[in-house]
């Protein structure tokens, strides 16, 4: 069950269903309990390549390289630049640059009426329900940075978008 609750953006004073993380997040070792029980691996094995996972994925992404974990999705890195870009193509350097993110795009499969299947996202048993707890039982969680898709300009996006 995915809750939401009821959000005001400050960025144009409209009213937006968002999502509520609650509980305390998954950490490595019970996600590599679970992985050891639905695989051949022990849960210490699945903690090594777990906790591996990100240096490996850097190390190939510093190359400009995109990594792609099949069944999961695509990873790589999007830029931001300083101001509003520059009038000519020959003013354009990297010291315009002033941040790196990562770009996660889940991994997507034809289904059958046409339409596109994301990975991480069932096509059936998913119920929304209105939170009505109160705000110190959400999980504290770092804020996701939302830009424009990398023109370094941050913008709000209506209900968490």
């Amino acid at each position: 069950m995915i809750f939401w609750k009821r959000v005001k953006q400050a960025i144009n004073d409209k009213w937006y269903p968002l999502t509520v993380t609650v509980g305390k997040p998954v950490e490595t070792q019970e996600l590599a309990q679970r992985l050891a029980r639905e695989s051949t691996i022990s849960p210490a094995d699945a903690h090594a390549v777990i906790r591996a996972l990100p240096g490996v994925m850097a190390d190939f992404m510093k190359e400009s390289r995109a990594v792609h974990l099949e069944g999961f999705g695509w990873f790589r890195y999007l830029i931001q630049a300083r101001g509003k870009g520059v009038a000519t193509q020959e003013e354009v350097s990297s010291d315009q640059i002033t941040g790196l993110k990562v770009q996660f795009v889940p991994e997507r499969t034809r289904n059958m009426s046409g339409g596109y299947t994301r990975s991480l996202i069932a096509e059936d048993g998913i119920t929304f329900m209105e939170w009505l707890g109160k705000s110190s039982d959400e999980t504290d969680l770092p804020d996701d940075e939302t830009t424009d898709g990398g023109t370094g300009e941050d913008e709000e996006r209506p209900g968490g978008l």
